[in-house]
């Protein structure tokens, strides 16, 4: 019985790993804006649904980047190391040649921190929680014989 309940709380943390991300979508101008560094290797561009500069986001060497095509699957661009052209995405990190007309929206992904902080609390209550019903659900100790 504990070792089914340790190994659903195992697989619930390893699938929130997924969830410590925030994905935004851009256009592929914003996209594009991220084909070099500028002076700091950091650029701000703007996602689809933002209509303030307070949900501006930045991207990094470190941040995740990527493209949807029109068949819905996700192609990884690496940051600062692609060319978008009018007719082409040209990602050599990733052996990648997509044309334009192919791809749906672009993809960035920003490390949420209220998700990331939820999910390592909640690893370390399911841990303390199994220590404790270890702890409290042991048989007394008995004496040889008994």
């Amino acid at each position: 019985m504990l070792r089914k309940s340790l190994a659903a709380a195992s697989a619930l943390l390893l699938a929130g790993q997924f969830g410590c991300y925030n994905t935004f979508n851009v256009s592929l101008d914003e996209l594009g804006k991220a084909q070099e560094g500028g002076r700091s290797a950091v650029v701000t561009i703007t996602p689809d649904d933002c209509a303030t500069d307070e949900c501006k986001v930045q991207i990094t060497e470190d941040a995740k980047i990527g493209v949807t095509d029109k068949g819905g699957v996700y192609h990884p661009v690496s940051p600062f190391n692609f060319t978008l052209t009018r007719n082409q995405l040209v990602a050599p990190d990733e052996d990648l040649l997509l044309n334009r007309g192919e791809i749906e929206t672009g993809n960035v992904k920003v490390v949420s921190g209220t998700r990331t902080t939820l999910l390592v609390t909640s690893g370390f209550a399911a841990v303390l929680g199994a220590a404790l019903y270890v702890v409290f659900t042991a048989p007394e100790p008995r004496e040889f014989g008994q």
